[in-house]
């Protein structure tokens, strides 16, 4: 369950704690939308840090610098804004003199398996082809370890836990990655080759294992 958000001005850009006031505080604000929300069933939170714009608006045009663009200041609409923002960007490209042409080999939203909305046939069918398909890995998120190698292997390869986790969610359920964490890092220690000391969490330095302390 998720509930908010809210929003505050801040100094610090590194800072994405939460607190205990603003949780109480999106809480009181979301019980006026719903009542009787089960807060309980929220497991986590969340913090996220955006740079604001001291014009009131999105910043969308050609710096001082010519074939420098600022695409910035870009608040909560920006996701469904997206297309027309990239049109409007095609647009000054081609009037700060781009020389622009349709690539021939674009790729179009890359396929990638959803095991648990197949059918049993399918199912059946995707772990006749790689039994991988059929080795549940998140139980709470029903991720199977074929989905996960899939999500590996992309031409942009998710080389640490929360890249996989953004890819096909495992972790993302209740347990919160208690059960499934350690196999996920096998997998990715396995597929990529990697001592699996050196498979991190997220950034640099996210370290998870660092030694054994029993043999």
């Amino acid at each position: 369950l998720l509930v908010g958000p809210d929003a505050q001005d801040i100094d610090n850009r590194f800072d994405v704690s939460t607190a205990t006031d603003r949780l109480e505080y999106i809480k009181f604000k979301g019980s006026h939308s719903i009542k009787d929300i089960n807060f309980r069933e929220n497991i986590r939170t969340f913090a996220g840090i955006r740079a604001e714009s001291d014009r009131g608006d999105f910043i969308v045009e050609e710096s001082s610098v010519k074939g420098f663009f600022d695409i910035a200041g870009i608040k909560s609409p920006g996701l469904s804004a997206a297309p027309a923002i990239t049109l409007a960007a095609i647009d000054l490209l081609k009037t700060s003199g781009a020389n622009l042409s349709l690539k021939d080999n674009f790729i179009t939203p890359r396929k990638h398996t959803l095991f648990m909305h197949l059918s049993a046939e399918e199912k059946a069918k995707k772990i006749a082809e790689d039994d991988r398909f059929g080795r549940m890995i998140c139980r709470c998120e029903m991720i199977t370890e074929g989905e996960i190698v899939e999500a590996i292997h992309r031409p942009v390869k998710a080389t640490t836990m929360d890249a996989v986790k953004r890819r096909c969610r495992p972790g993302s359920g209740r347990c919160q990655g208690g059960f499934c964490g350690p196999r996920v890092q096998e997998i990715i220690a396995r597929e990529l080759n990697k001592d699996i000391k050196d498979v991190i969490l997220d950034k640099a330095n996210s370290y998870i294992l660092t030694e054994e302390l029993k043999k």
